[in-house]
């Protein structure tokens, strides 16, 4: 019989669960703090029950690459994981309290870097999935050395997935690994602006680059001691921008393996770093390739990551910024769009944010002087002067914008006149609420 504790968790987790969504409130951490609580050994019945595990860390893309995975895999698999993009310990037993079981084929998991020492000693991954490091929320993360050894250094003996364009991924020393990148394409860069990593992780010589993908994600080299992009198992080429996505061929070289013209409904080249590193773990377990193709095909983007709804017979699209990379990117996407446009910049410092907000100063603002047709620019969050001060002190003219209640003035903003689309930018703790606000519009 299984221990008292575990029952009494279940119970409390799935009560608390009623009781929020009853209140539409979010329910996707606070049951499974009050899981753990009660029973803190809970994440060792997870890695029981799942019969193969499956990790997701780094800065960016978790979430995507993790729903990403999961629709790859989960059409004849039973599939335990935490889509709603709550990646801490009380996240992880909160999707397992709403998708009960006795067992799982699959557990695939997107797990915050600072929360990989907790997990890691009671969940043992067999496949570690790693996106790109970052700097993140200064004040609780540090530099990226730190956030380097948190991911490095819990991989714990599992086959590593590694960035291979990412240089201080890449150069993980452990026995199992294989690698994936993202081949030059029409969006690359021979310069970049927003560098988090400019030395070489194994002499700290100059990394020079032959192109810049996402950051400092792309083909580099040190003339000091030879060290370069190690040859990638998977890989993305032959990347054509079509219709605010991509059209691209896979390649496995490890089976001579080419799946051609896929056509991903997502744009932005950090996406199709999140779609190689989902497909490379769908061909490890063996998933058909006429099956991969499908499923990223008709796989849509949620949770507040370029997320389109309609609303008013507009276009709202929802992007979380939390550093200056996903900041950057995200401005270079709204560059690509002609169409008449408000933006609306939402900027927190709460704890799930990080209360240090100078990140903002290292994204590259001057993008918005390629953004044509702005209609009208707003502020709002916290810190909503500083994100203003800081488009102040970029290349574009600023001069027509105004400050928001973003709760309260959204409707006014979507309603706009001569506006056919909405960009709203939050930070994390705005983008709940922001999605609410807006499903809430929705409703008739």
């Amino acid at each position: 019989m299984k221990n008292l504790r575990f029952y009494i968790a279940i119970f409390a987790g799935n009560t608390v669960r009623f009781l929020l969504k009853l209140l539409r409130k979010d329910a996707t951490s606070a049951p499974g703090k009050i899981a753990l609580r009660i029973c803190p050994d809970i994440l060792k019945e997870i890695d029981r029950r799942c019969k193969l595990k499956i990790f997701v860390s780094g800065t960016n893309g978790k979430t995507t690459t993790n729903n990403l995975i999961h629709w790859l895999i989960n059409s004849d698999k039973v599939v335990l994981s935490n889509l709603k993009g709550s990646n801490m310990a009380n996240g992880l037993v909160g999707a397992f309290l709403n998708n009960l079981k006795e067992s799982y084929d699959i557990g695939c998991f997107e797990i915050d870097e600072g929360s990989l020492p907790r997990v890691t000693k009671h969940l043992k991954p067999d496949i570690f999935v790693t996106t790109n490091i970052f700097r993140d929320q200064l004040d609780r993360y540090g530099e990226l050395d730190k956030v380097k050894e948190l991911i490095l250094g819990h991989i714990n003996g599992a086959l590593a997935l590694i960035n291979a364009d990412d240089p201080n991924l890449a150069s993980y020393n452990g026995e199992k690994k294989v690698f994936y990148s993202v081949d030059e394409n029409a969006l690359s860069r021979l310069a970049n602006v927003t560098l988090d990593s400019r030395f070489c992780p194994v002499c700290n010589g100059k990394l020079e680059y032959t192109f810049y993908n996402v950051g400092h994600l792309g083909k580099y080299y040190c003339l000091k001691c030879g060290y370069k992009n190690p040859e990638s198992r998977f890989f993305i080429t032959n990347i054509r921008a079509k219709n605010n996505g991509f059209i691209f061929d896979f390649i496995d070289r490890e089976h001579d393996t080419k799946i051609q013209e896929i056509r991903l409904k997502l744009g932005g080249i950090y996406n199709l770093y999140n779609v190689c590193a989902a497909m490379s773990v769908a061909m490890l377990l063996g998933i058909e390739t006429n099956k991969i193709k499908e499923r990223v095909e008709t796989f849509t983007n949620k949770l507040g990551r370029m997320e389109e709804i309609e609303v008013y017979g507009k276009q709202v699209v929802i992007s979380l910024v939390k550093n200056p990379i996903g900041m950057s990117e995200t401005l270079k996407i709204i560059a690509e769009d002609p169409c008449p446009k408000a933006i609306v910049f939402i900027l927190n410092d709460n704890a799930a944010d990080g209360k240090d907000v100078s990140w903002i100063w290292d994204a590259d603002f001057d993008i918005l002087s390629e953004v044509k047709n702005i209609k009208a620019l707003f502020f709002g969050g916290k810190r909503k002067e500083d994100i203003a001060l800081r488009v102040k002190y970029s290349s574009f003219e600023l001069k027509d914008f105004e400050f928001l209640d973003f709760e309260r003035d959204l409707k006014k903003v979507i309603a706009l006149e001569g506006v056919n689309k909405i960009y709203i930018l939050p930070t994390y703790t705005a983008l709940f609420k922001t999605k609410k606000i807006i499903e809430n519009l929705k409703r008739p």
